[in-house]
């Protein structure tokens, strides 16, 4: 049998328990070494890479609170009878003109991973961001065992070698390498909800009431945007071998990239929200010159008496995903919330609504407002709009992935009343958006 890693969940069962196992593992082992592993037609996977400049909370430039960093985008989508959908497992590394500096980053939930916030000590002063091999407990670095090259993006997603799932469900945080980790009030889990993001054209999202693997609340947007790694011109070279296979280590031909130029993308501002009082809301959105499509990004929270009960179950945080192609005003609408489709709830509770589902007056949720801008096709290239493309275009018309991201903006309806948050209350309730991470 296969096991196939399709970077989006399918509704397949709990029993796939990561974004579409499918089929069973060909493996044996110790749990001390890797398990062989089979996979079909390994030489014919296609690797793609490419790079552009960051630019991370560029709106805050006046407080010093933004960052210059590198995004990378990688696919290595599988041929054949699964076309378009990841590998099991790859040990990748990236190598470029940059040199790795700063602080050594702290090691996460992967004991050998560091990549939320920095790279390894080992790392520090060398030109290459590295993994660590299938089935080891070392050497640590910045991926780890547990990162690999997936359908979209570098993620934890690896199979893994102890109980055959993968390591995680939940794609890294934007920014990794930041030096405030998940401190980081403006930093987010890029999941993607409807209406942007929603497989079964249900208006629900993944939420819509259909069994998929527990911890998996979006469709992972395959963002990997390096904070505190500035973007240098020149070629970059990734590798992504596959270690602990039932033929040895085998591995597609790298994917190589040629920066040309470190401008930045202007920067994007968070749009301010309209209530439309039944559970949705219409945001005025600009993009600057340069910018040919956004994400954005709205996330929705307990309100702050965080009661029981709440008109949209109380199952928070909620991602919401708007795609957008030009400036203009945008909308989500009232009944996106984490329902199903013969029963949905509203998108953003509003006061009266929960105090209706909690029987005693309740605030409307909290939510935040994210912008993402690109220069580059990040939604055609993503799932599911691009399964069964073994290659999607990565590169937009200024010749590389170039990308912006607004800081985040939180709101609250205390008595209804929408009100801008301070970001020391961002800051407070972070953790909300973050708790799981893991």
């Amino acid at each position: 049998m296969v096991i196939l890693k399709a970077h989006y969940p399918r509704r397949a069962g709990a029993a796939l328990a990561a974004l579409a196992l499918v089929g069973l593992a060909a493996c044996s082992g110790s749990g001390t070494s890797p398990k062989p592993v089979t996979q079909a037609n390994i030489a014919s996977n296609v690797l793609q890479l490419a790079v552009g400049t960051a630019n991370i909370y560029g709106d805050l430039t006046a407080s010093g609170g933004n960052l210059v960093g590198t995004n990378i985008v990688a696919t290595y989508r599988q041929t054949g009878a699964y076309a378009g959908t990841s590998v099991l497992v790859d040990s990748p590394s990236l190598t470029g003109p940059f040199t790795l500096t700063g602080a050594a980053g702290a090691e996460g939930a992967d004991p050998t991973s560091t990549i939320l916030t920095g790279p390894s000590g080992a790392e520090l002063g060398g030109h290459s961001i590295t993994s660590t091999p299938q089935g080891l407990t070392a050497p640590v670095t910045t991926l780890g065992s547990s990162g690999g090259v997936s359908g979209l993006g570098i993620e934890p997603f690896n199979y893994n070698n102890v109980n055959g799932v993968p390591f995680t469900v939940v794609p890294y945080q934007v920014p990794v390498y930041d030096p405030l980790g998940s401190g980081d009030p403006n930093s987010f889990i890029p999941w993607g909800g409807p209406p942007a993001f929603d497989p079964n054209h249900d208006g629900e999202g993944e939420r819509d009431g259909s069994v998929i693997p527990s911890g998996v609340i979006g469709v992972s947007e395959g963002l990997d945007v390096f904070a505190d790694l500035a973007p240098v011109v020149g070629a970059y070279t990734l590798n992504a071998p596959s270690t602990g296979t039932s033929a040895g280590t085998v591995a597609p031909p790298p994917a190589t990239f040629t920066l040309k130029s470190t401008a930045l993308l202007a920067a994007v501002t968070p749009p301010i929200p309209t209530m439309d009082g039944a559970g949705g809301a219409t945001f005025a959105v600009t993009l600057p010159p340069g910018v040919t499509q956004a994400y954005l990004q709205v996330t929705d929270l307990a309100p702050t008496s965080a009661p029981a009960a709440t008109c949209n179950g109380g199952a928070y945080p909620v991602y919401y995903t708007i795609f957008v192609t030009a400036s203009g005003t945008v909308t989500l609408g009232d009944n996106s919330g984490p329902g199903t489709p013969a029963a949905p709830t509203p998108s953003i509770c509003t006061s009266a609504q929960n105090t209706a589902a909690n029987g005693a007056a309740t605030d409307g949720d909290n939510f935040t407002v994210q912008l993402i801008g690109f220069d580059y096709p990040a939604y055609a290239a993503s799932y599911p709009n691009s399964l069964g493309n073994p290659a999607p275009a990565l590169v937009g018309g200024r010749g590389q992935d170039d990308i912006t991201i607004s800081s985040a903006a939180l709101y609250a309806q205390p008595g209804g009343v929408l009100t801008l948050q301070s970001r020391a209350r961002l800051k407070a309730i972070h953790s909300q958006l973050l708790r799981l991470r893991r």
